[in-house]
């Protein structure tokens, strides 16, 4: 397995406005999520920064397991009785073997060490299991719409 690379802090600083600003995404992002998912008993939020992402995926799985690199960004995270979260980069998930069922990074993926984190998704899925990465594309500014999610993937 490769090694992770080192963690290069880009938000603990402004952890407390990233939480607070930070535009917040539409809850079809995650119905499409969980529709994409082959179960829903576990799902992993891999850079999970203040957990906007992984309390939204609770609604859809019995657990979630949300890891971020920063303790900062993890001190911001709303508590919720269905997340677990854990301070580690997406590169080394402190998950067993085929436990889940999705693999999601939201807005993070491009900090990530590709074939590190894709080898160790692909490691925690369960047969079948999907990784998701998502980002958001912004229309112009003064259009006012809101972001709209665009989301890639594969399976294992």
């Amino acid at each position: 397995m490769t090694a992770a690379p080192e963690f290069k802090d880009h938000f603990s600083g402004q952890a407390p406005a990233y939480e607070k600003y930070r535009p917040r995404y539409p809850p079809e992002l995650f119905a499409w999520l969980a529709a994409s998912s082959p179960g829903r008993d576990l799902a992993v939020d891999v850079a999970t920064g203040n957990g906007q992402a992984a309390a939204a995926l609770s609604e859809y799985f019995d657990s979630v397991f949300a890891t971020d690199a920063s303790a900062a960004q993890l001190g911001e995270a709303q508590a919720e009785p269905r997340v677990r979260y854990r301070r580690e980069p997406a590169e080394r998930i402190s998950l067993p073997d085929a436990s889940a069922d999705l693999v999601v990074s939201a807005q993070a993926a491009h900090w990530f060490n590709w074939a590190a984190f894709m080898a160790e998704a692909c490691r925690v899925l369960r047969p079948g299991g999907a990784i998701r990465w998502c980002c958001s594309r912004r229309r112009s500014p003064g259009h006012g719409a809101p972001a709209q999610e665009a989301c890639d993937g594969r399976s294992c």
